[in-house]
């Protein structure tokens, strides 16, 4: 089921009015999650195509509504939710709407790889004292118009 959630990400309602990144944020954040038996059946692979299949149902989409800004879909795992989460925005890749430090060079692999592996329990979201700074792993790609310096 997961990898058709996905792709029906594609198709839900779409947000897109840079003067409202919170709304955005509500209209456009979609969490998924599965049972632990599916996890154990999905490969990385058929999530990774699941969601670059999304990718380009939003990319036809943001076209078909006529925005020609900048807008970015990304994906992270919450891992205190034990969830993939994903989000369209039209905030620039380096404002987006997390409060924690975000790693933008994460692979999509990757994130969908410590999601399928369950790890929640290993890896806490709250770092302790003294432990490194805690950075979110985050997907993210132009799905709109790029902006052009």
């Amino acid at each position: 089921m997961l990898p058709t959630w996905i792709r029906e990400v594609g198709q839900e309602p779409l947000l897109l009015d840079p003067g409202a990144p919170l709304a955005e944020a509500r209209e456009n954040t979609w969490s998924l999650s599965v049972s632990a038996a599916e996890r154990r059946s999905l490969t990385v692979q058929e999530v990774v195509t699941a969601f670059e299949d999304c990718v380009t149902s939003l990319r036809r989409r943001v076209r078909a509504l006529g925005h020609g800004g900048s807008v970015s879909f990304y994906v992270w795992h919450d891992q205190q939710a034990g969830q993939l989460r994903c989000s369209t925005t039209t905030s620039p890749r380096d404002r987006l709407p997390f409060g924690a430090r975000v790693d933008l060079e994460a692979s999509l692999a990757a994130i969908v790889e410590e999601f399928l592996a369950d790890r929640g329990a290993e890896a806490s979201a709250d770092p302790e004292p003294g432990d490194a700074e805690f950075v979110v792993p985050v997907w993210v790609v132009e799905v709109g118009a790029p902006v052009v310096h």
